[in-house]
């Protein structure tokens, strides 16, 4: 049928349209670029935009009547590109964009603007990250992604757990998960992960108002430092007691006196300045401290490295912890040059 073939044509200009934004390179280190707004075929109410919410179908639903929506009523639909782009710092120049959402309801009009900017039907703006890889391959990004919804989903199985109030249950353990579509073996779009900061960030903004302003262990922006030579000279040194020698006891002793005596941790005092009831303040540290422990296990199974300041974010709402790129598994870093 000829809509069938407008639709199937139209997913391939959405793809290229996405592609070129991926590999689109900046000339200079401007953070904010001005698009056209792109016309296709049919319009983007027809489309589902690739969030988590969507990659799972309603139970039954394709059982149904061919007309039947199989995807979940919650998920909103795509009305247009916002066409101010913004482009990330980072060594890939990744670039976020947005889609204008509507309801599903909305979506079934005949007749819906389609003018890249606000309107009063629309739910809000999506948000994700189009991104080329140079060396990576953000297809591992995608197949951990899966292996993290079924650990999930076994998190959430009754099976092997003694009831509601089970041990299992009463953690709420998970893994905080977004969708990665590949678009070619180098170019994708990733889910745009709301309220979060680098761990990095989170760190820098910290400080401790028990030590005088002027104490170097007063702000956390002394820890996060790269450029500070001592620090990186302080590191090195331990390494090279566990890589030359195999002391690994030696090693630790080193890294507690040189780095964890001299850099003293802020990161506490971020919950406390954050979160100021003592209920949330609980409950961002419990958050904080089972999903670490829930990705320090799954990242030893798969030997997940490159596990730097940057791609560890943390959920400025709830304390949560996400992980994210990783194109560095199976123990890949193990074999990197140092």
């Amino acid at each position: 049928r000829k809509s069938d073939r407008d639709m199937l044509d139209t997913s391939e200009d959405v793809f290229r349209f996405l592609i070129s934004l991926a590999s689109f390179a900046p000339k200079d280190n401007t953070s904010f670029v001005r698009m056209k707004s792109p016309k296709f075929e049919r319009e983007l109410k027809n489309f589902i935009p690739p969030i988590q919410a969507a990659l799972s179908l309603s139970p039954g639903a394709l059982g149904q009547s061919a007309n039947a929506d199989v995807f979940p009523s919650f998920v909103p639909r795509m009305r247009a590109f916002n066409t101010q782009l913004r482009i990330m710092q980072s060594k890939a120049k990744p670039k976020k964009i947005s889609f204008f959402a509507v309801s599903s309801t909305v979506a079934q009009r005949d007749t819906l603007s389609i003018k890249a900017n606000p309107i009063s039907e629309d739910v809000g703006e999506l948000h994700f990250l189009a991104k080329q890889e140079a060396k990576g391959d953000l297809r591992k990004d995608s197949r951990v992604q899966d292996l993290n919804n079924v650990i999930n989903r076994i998190f959430a199985s009754r099976k092997g757990s003694s009831g509601p109030k089970s041990r299992r249950r009463r953690l709420r353990l998970r893994l905080r998960t977004f969708s990665v579509v590949c678009l070619t073996e180098d170019c994708g779009i990733l889910e745009w992960v709301p309220n979060t900061e680098s761990l990095r960030s989170v760190i820098t903004e910290t400080y401790n108002p028990q030590f005088h302003p002027n104490s170097v262990h007063r702000r956390g922006s002394r820890i996060t430092n790269f450029s500070d030579n001592e620090l990186r000279g302080a590191f090195l040194k331990c390494q090279d007691v566990y890589l030359k020698r195999g002391d690994l006891d030696l090693a630790t002793k080193k890294f507690d006196e040189l780095i964890l005596k001299q850099y003293l941790p802020v990161m506490y005092w971020w919950f406390i300045q954050n979160f100021s009831s003592p209920h949330s303040w609980f409950e961002a540290r419990t958050n904080f401290t089972l999903s670490n422990a829930v990705w320090s296990a799954v990242g030893h199974i798969i030997g997940l490295g490159d596990r730097h300041s940057e791609n560890l974010l943390v959920d400025t709402n709830s304390g949560e912890c996400v992980h994210v790129d990783f194109d560095c598994i199976f123990d890949k870093g193990l074999l990197l040059p140092r």
